[in-house]
């Protein structure tokens, strides 16, 4: 998700219908914003953590979510996971929604099995061919 502010974020868990119009905050007091939760947003810290790179914020989260799909963020790794969803904003009002779906999951049970070092050897090996 697109959290370049901490209302923004409020405001998009709403519109995105992940809680009621007025209750993200009892959604993220309850945890449901967190692995546990409902629903696990920015597994590796969102755009806040990586100081919002302007041009670079889809990218990163494509990466992450294909990561995950793979079962391949070690640490950060969503149990069982099947779908991903991206949300970003841009200057102007651009506003982009995508859905990832795991393309083989009898390859993966959505636990990555790799450990921490494996995990980061693969995503490099994915970055280098980029």
């Amino acid at each position: 998700m697109h959290d370049c502010f901490s209302a923004n974020e409020l405001v998009t868990y709403e519109a995105l219908g992940l809680c009621e119009e007025g209750k993200a905050g009892e959604f993220i007091d309850r945890g449901d914003n967190t692995y546990g939760g409902k629903v696990v947003v920015n597994p590796s810290g969102g755009l806040i953590s990586k100081g919002h790179p302007l041009g670079a914020t889809g990218f990163a989260q494509c990466a992450e979510l294909c990561w995950q799909l793979r079962g391949i963020a070690a640490k950060r790794q969503v149990p069982n996971l099947k779908y991903a969803l991206q949300h970003n904003l841009g200057l102007g009002g651009a506003c982009v929604v995508g859905v990832y779906k795991k393309y083989n999951s009898a390859k993966s049970a959505g636990t990555s099995e790799l450990s921490e070092i494996e995990a980061l050897e693969k995503q490099a090996e994915i970055r280098s061919k980029l």
